[in-house]
This record gives structure tokens, C-alpha cells and sequence, in this order.
């Protein structure tokens, strides 16, 4: 099957199958064959989910070619980095007179501030402006959908911020591209590519899935199974478009997949989950022992190690979340020491939640491993009204304005930190000043200061507060214009920031701060883990497309957690709390089911009542226990403490005869002598 597809010579292909079997392999022996048979790699594009999808294909890549440089030519991308890019061409800049500066999460929150100044009810315009976030992704035509009143005049509000800032929505980029690629002045740009190979189609919005079509001239592939559609970020993937992709289009070869590589239990317990929910139950694997994939070494077999002791798939269970962390990152640092150095790189943690990424990265590092939680600890938060709680926030905006100094985005950010406001109220009177002048909102911004010097007053209510953030910014531009590296990191005041600890590490110590600006960008939209062998990988569910790992550990699988608590709540209606609970076994499904060798599902059974309600966990009754004192002020003896009672993940329970079996934390650690 795998040389059918690398050959195939059509115009359109679907492969199908279940997780790990085969897929991404499929499209990579895709890419071989093309450059062996002389295609140009810069012809070729390779759509993944992820810069930790692309990161794995580009490895992969290398090693199946033997050669770096061709590996390294072939276009491997993300759906929204793609359409930043045709949008970026200059016939797409004049068509749709847009410039596709995306807006990063912490600069979101300013444009949700602006739209506030609407008056509406904040709620209403979440709402509102999710329903437009998803139409958009259906590439339905605004005219379409578009009511009059509220609807319409929030539309033009964000419009014309938007065109203020000179920005564009993550939202609607897809949209914008697929327009433009569909109008008479998106011509030149269609059949950008001659080959496009789509991996985890059914991630794709409707209107990124439109995209990758109009950018294939001869040939597109697309790869994927309904049963690990991811949402990120609240994207809306339409799985739609894959399964039914034959069926809309003439003459597509299907490729059909059902051979699983690997561990059979694993195979085993993932298959378990497909008959739940709206899990389509038809694909799933066919495993079988000798099954081996193709990218994969063979599984250790060496009765000496430890490590061989230990079954492929299992659940351990612990009292509590600090006993869990201390015993599995002892069992951990064994694994590594008897697989080798080098085969950190091939442990993968999956946790929940940022707060234990931190956690896990603290005690792995405690034990002598490196550990990177990137992808679960990327992006900047911070409350910019609060100056005490937003150093990582306006570091960034530091940095933005000394990489381009007209960013009109970086400039709104910049006068609105420690107002409660964000000073929205005098951002909306300055743009309706720039109106009133037929000028650009920046251009207004950068002469106001004179334009009150020579009135003697305001040109509109709080202008002078702008004009003083503008003049602030400007001597800091002018102080540190010139710095680069580690001394532009120190004039930010961001060397010790957390948020900046990744960037910090991959830089040389010369970068200008648009290179600077360039990783940052980087870290915060879509990170990637360290590309050294010996750091160990901390990864959420939501990041697990794309990629795999010899041994995978699913920690802290309670109710609460996976699934979110979300899940159970009755205040939300049970279509709500059906389809919330069907798109975490989506998530926990793709997670586990990408062990190469090792998986352990790991939980807990109590915490404090503090950490369970701050954290969400589900909690099921809450109990009294005594606690010993510590010999403060001469006093020793017990008190009681409240601690929450929880549950394994329901997933597990669902799995049924498949469920790996169970172990305790102490007897797994007496069992390898760690206790």
C-alpha cells in the first residue's frame, strides 16, 4: 500500500486509517519519490497541524532521503502560516487591501477591549463574534449570513479597528485567503504548488481546506480519520470535508489504511474508544504482533533491562498528585537510564493543564533530566491593566515597536497598559479623529502632540493621554534602537521573564530585535520543543497531532481533567456536555494512541480541596483527614484537612475489557526497587 501512494500519479488521493497507521509515513514516501523522480522540492507543499507536526515531518523527511538540503527545500507548513503567506503577495495585498499581521492572543485582548466601547453586553459580543469566527471558517459569504442591527454594526466596528491597527484576525485569515485565491485577481496565485499533501485533513476549516485545493496545480493527497479531529485555539475543523471527500470531487483514489504499527495493546485500548460517542466505530486497526511500522526501530526485547519488564500499556495509580509526580519521574529517570542517553528525546509526558506542565518540568529537572513544556506553557498572559501582572506583556510590546516602529498594533498595546480600560475609550477618539482628517489612525497618533502644543487643548477627550504614550515609547525606541541579542533581552527587562526562557535559548547572542521579535512570534503562536535528543518532551492533548513517542505517559487522568469539568456541569444543556465529552475522547484517543513501545495512563485518587476546585478537578465527595503539625511555635499534633475525593478518567472505564491493567504507585516502585 505504502508504494501505491508514494507512485500514484493522479490528480486526487484520501488516505485513510486509524491512529498510527501509516498516514504521515504514506505522504513522506510521497515526497521521496517525487524528488527521486526529479520534482523540484520548492514545488512541493506539506500541510501539517502544528509546528510540532512540522517539526516531526521535517525529521522524518531527512531521514528517509539521506540528504538535508533537499529535505529542507520542500514547504512544510501549518493551514493559517500558508495563507499569510499568499496573502502577503503584492497583487493579494492591493485585492484585499488587508496586511496579514495577526494578532497574538495577548494583543487580542485589546482588540476585545476596543470592541467593548460598543456598548453591548459582553457576553452578547463573545457570542457574536464566535458566530462570526464560524461562519467565516465555513466560507459562507458575509452577505449571506450578515443581520442588520447589532450583528452589522459589530462587523464594521471590527472592520475598522482592525484596519486602524493595520491587522487581521487569526479568525478570518483562512477566509481572506480563500476569497482572494477564488476572485479574478487571485489568478497568478492559484496552483501555487505543483503537489500538495495534506496530513490530519479533517483538522482544516472548510475554508483552509478550500485553500489547499485552489493552491494545487497537478496533484493533491490529503490524509487523515475523523476519529482524531483536533480543535485548537477554537478553531472550527470541518471533518466533514474529509470523510466526504470523494464524494464531492471526480475520479479520487481512496487509500485505505487498517493496519495499526506498534504495541497491539495499544492498538487494542485505542479501538476500545472508537465505539463511544460519535466516534466512528468502522475505523480501527487490525494489529498483530509482528506488526512493526516502517519509520520504527524494533522494540527492545533485552530481558536484562528493567524496562523490559514492564508491560506496554498500563494504569497506575497513586494516593495523591505529589506522590504521583515524585513516583513517575522516578520511574522515568530508570527507563532513560537503561534505554541510554538519547532516549529522552523519546519520553513524552501528556498533561492537562499548563499548571502541571510546570509541575512536571520542576521534578523532571529535579531528577536530572532536561524538559521542555513549550507547547502547553506558550503564549504571554498577564492582565495589562495591571502593571504589576503584565512585565511579560509589555516586553513583548517593547520588542514590537524596536522591530517595526510603525506596528500599529504594538502602539495600541502600548497606551493601554495600567488603565482599567485599557484606554479604549481614547483609542476609539483618535480613530475618529484620523477619520474626521482622512488620515491613517497612526499617522493621527504620531503627530498628536504637536496637533495639542498648537491647539492649546485636546483635540478629542484623553487625547494628551496618548500623546504621552507615544512620546514614552518613542525615547525608549531611541535609547535602545541599536541592541541586539542578550543586551536587547536585558533592555526589555525580559532575561528573567519565564515567557522569553525558549527564545532566550535558541538565540546566538547577536539577533536584531526583528529576529528577536521573529522567535518570539514564533513561541507564542506555535511552539515546538527543543530539537535535542536529550530533553525530555511535556506536551498537552491538544499538541499531540503529529507527533509520537516510544514512551508516552498520560498523567493526572481524573474526571475534571480529561474530560474537563465542562463535561459534567448541569447547569449546561446534555447536547452541550454530549459534545464537549466526544471532542475530549477525540483528544485523549490521538494522545495515547501514539505509544510507540510504553504507554501509562497515571492518576490519582485524592487532593487538597484547595488545588481540586482551583484546578477544576471533578470532585466526587469531600472528606476530613488529619494532618500532622509542623513544630511551629513549639506546638506538634494533627489537624484536620479537608481533601477531595476523584475519579479516573471516564475513558478508562469506557475502554472496558481493553483497560490496561492496574498497578499502585508503591508497588510499581517496589517492583523496580525505586521505593
Amino acid at each position: 500500500m505504502f508504494e501505491d501512494i508514494a507512485h500514484y500519479e493522479g490528480r486526487l488521493a484520501k488516505i485513510c486509517g486509524p491512529a498510527r497507521s501509516g498516514k504521515t509515513e504514506a505522504l513522506v514516501r510521497r515526497c521521496v519519490a517525487l524528488m527521486e523522480n526529479g520534482i523540484e522540492p520548492g514545488s512541493i507543499l506539506v500541510e501539517v497541524s502544528s509546528g510540532l507536526a512540522a517539526q516531526a515531518f521535517r525529521s522524518r523527511l531527512r531521514e528517509a532521503m539521506g540528504r538535508k538540503e533537499s529535505a529542507d527545500k520542500v514547504r512544510i507548513v501549518t493551514a493559517r502560516e500558508l495563507c499569510v503567506e499568499v496573502l502577503s503577495r503584492e497583487d493579494a495585498l492591493a485585492a484585499t487591501n488587508r496586511r496579514p499581521r495577526l494578532l497574538s492572543p495577548a494583543e487580542y485582548n485589546f482588540f476585545l477591549e476596543d470592541m467593548k466601547t460598543l456598548g453591548q453586553p459582553v457576553r452578547r459580543l463573545r457570542k457574536m463574534l464566535e458566530f462570526f469566527y464560524a461562519r467565516w471558517s465555513l466560507l459562507e459569504d458575509e452577505r449571506d449570513w450578515l443581520e442588520p442591527g447589532e450583528e452589522s454594526k459589530a462587523r464594521a466596528h471590527a472592520a475598522r479597528l482592525l484596519e486602524g491597527y493595520g491587522a487581521m484576525l487569526p479568525q478570518e485569515v483562512a477566509y481572506v485567503c480563500a476569497r482572494f485565491l477564488n476572485s479574478d485577481a487571485g489568478v497568478s496565485a492559484r496552483g501555487s504548488y505543483a503537489y500538495v499533501l495534506c496530513d490530519d485533513h479533517q483538522n482544516l476549516s472548510h475554508a483552509e481546506q478550500t485553500c489547499l485545493c485552489l493552491l494545487a496545480e497537478r496533484q493533491l493527497i490529503v490524509a487523515g480519520n475523523p476519529n482524531q479531529e483536533i480543535s485548537r485555539r477554537g478553531e472550527h475543523p470541518y471533518a466533514r470535508g474529509f470523510v466526504e471527500f470523494e464524494t464531492l470531487r471526480r475520479n479520487v483514489q481512496v487509500f485505505e489504511l487498517v493496519q495499526t504499527y506498534g504495541a497491539p495493546e495499544v492498538a487494542a485500548f485505542s479501538n476500545a474508544l472508537c465505539v463511544h460517542g460519535a466516534m466512528d466505530g468502522e475505523i480501527v486497526s487490525k494489529a498483530s504482533e509482528e506488526a512493526v511500522h516502517p519509520c520504527d526501530e524494533a522494540i527492545e526485547s533485552d530481558a536484562s533491562h528493567k524496562a523490559a519488564s514492564a508491560p506496554c500499556v498500563m494504569c497506575v495509580k497513586w494516593d495523591t498528585p505529589e506522590d504521583e509526580l515524585n513516583g513517575l519521574t522516578k520511574y522515568i529517570r530508570m527507563l532513560a537510564d537503561e534505554e541510554g542517553e538519547g532516549s529522552e528525546g523519546g519520553i513524552c509526558v501528556v498533561v492537562p493543564n499548563r499548571r502541571w506542565a510546570r509541575m512536571m518540568q520542576r521534578m523532571l529537572e529535579k531528577r536530572g533530566f532536561a524538559a521542555s513544556c513549550a507547547p502547553v506553557a506558550g503564549g504571554i498572559g498577564g492582565d495589562p491593566r495591571e502593571l504589576k501582572r503584565a512585565h511579560a506583556l509589555i516586553a513583548s510590546t517593547k520588542l514590537a515597536l524596536l522591530a517595526d516602529e510603525r506596528d500599529g498594533v504594538a502602539w495600541r498595546c502600548w497606551c493601554g497598559f495600567g488603565n482599567h480600560l485599557t484606554n479604549s475609550d481614547a483609542w476609539n477618539g483618535l480613530m475618529s479623529y484620523a477619520e474626521q482628517k482622512a488620515i491613517s489612525p497612526l499617522e493621527a497618533f504620531f503627530t498628536l502632540g504637536d496637533v495639542i502644543r498648537n491647539l492649546g487643548s485636546e483635540p478629542f477627550s484623553r487625547a494628551s493621554v496618548l500623546a504621552e504614550r507615544y512620546e514614552s515609547g518613542r525615547a525608549f525606541i531611541e535609547k535602545n534602537a541599536n541592541r541586539k541579542g542578550f543586551a536587547l533581552l536585558r533592555a526589555l527587562d525580559a532575561e528573567n521573564l519565564f515567557e522569553f526562557c525558549d527564545v532566550s535559548a535558541l538565540m546566538e547572542g547577536d539577533e536584531s530585535a526583528e529576529q528577536v521579535r521573529s522567535l518570539m512570534r514564533a513561541w507564542e503562536s506555535d511552539p515546538v520543543f527543543p530539537d535535542d535528543s536529550r530533553v525530555v518532551r511535556i506536551a498537552s492533548y491538544e499538541s499531540m497531532t503529529g507527533i509520537e513517542a516510544d514512551w508516552l505517559f498520560a498523567i493526572a487522568a481524573v474526571d475534571g481533567f480529561v474530560p474537563v469539568r465542562d463535561a459534567f456541569e448541569v447547569v449546561s444543556t446534555e447536547e452541550d456536555r454530549s459534545a464537549l465529552t466526544n471532542e475530549q475522547r477525540r483528544l485523549f484517543y490521538n494522545a495515547v494512541s501514539k505509544a510507540r513501545k510504553h504507554l501509562v495512563v497515571s492518576y490519582f485518587a485524592k487532593a487538597s480541596l484547595e488545588l481540586a476546585e482551583q484546578s477544576k478537578m471533578q470532585v466526587v465527595r469531600v472528606r476530613a483527614e488529619e494532618q500532622g503539625l509542623s513544630d511551629k511555635e513549639g506546638l506538634k499534633g494533627l489537624a484536620s484537612n479537608r481533601v477531595a475525593i476523584v475519579r479516573p478518567s471516564m475513558f478508562l472505564t469506557e475502554a472496558g475489557d481493553a483497560r490496561p491493567g492496574s498497578i499502585g504507585g508503591q508497588a510499581l516502585l517496589a517492583q523496580f526497587g525505586l521505593n
